[in-house]
């Protein structure tokens, strides 16, 4: 199976920095059907750049009630925005992310592969090879 559909947007997000104060940071986020679980979210501030794969089921579950547990988490704020909280041994991160944009990419990925259809996506024999090689 080599079916590489992708959906993108690109999205301006909130980084909360540890003042408070809310400061545009512009994300790309990225949906492959050969990757039908995952969702990459391109952080970009100034020259840096750093990409996190996330579960698409977490976001969606995420703009509904609080999901996650590990080092990405998702939770609803008000009726307009959800608060991303990304996590790693050294840091943490804060955004706030329009609720809508996240919906509505979430709906374009939804669009190339159907929730609950994403095994149907995975060559499971090809992922295997790449695990035993």
């Amino acid at each position: 199976m080599t079916n590489v559909t992708r959906v993108g947007a690109e999205s301006v997000f909130a980084f909360i920095a540890p003042s408070g104060r809310p400061m545009p940071v512009e994300v790309e986020l990225g949906y492959r059907a050969d990757d039908p679980h995952a969702v990459t979210m391109t952080f970009r501030m100034g020259r840096q750049e750093t990409v996190w794969l996330v579960s698409r089921d977490l976001l969606a579950d995420g703009l509904i009630t609080t999901s996650g547990a590990g080092d990405v988490r998702l939770r609803p704020y008000n009726s307009t925005t959800a608060v991303l909280e990304l996590r790693s041994d050294v840091s943490e991160a804060i955004f706030h992310v329009r609720s809508s944009e996240l919906q509505e990419f979430l709906n374009s990925t939804y669009d190339v592969v159907a929730p609950g259809h994403e095994n149907d996506y995975v060559d499971f024999d090809a992922e295997l090879r790449k695990l035993l090689d």
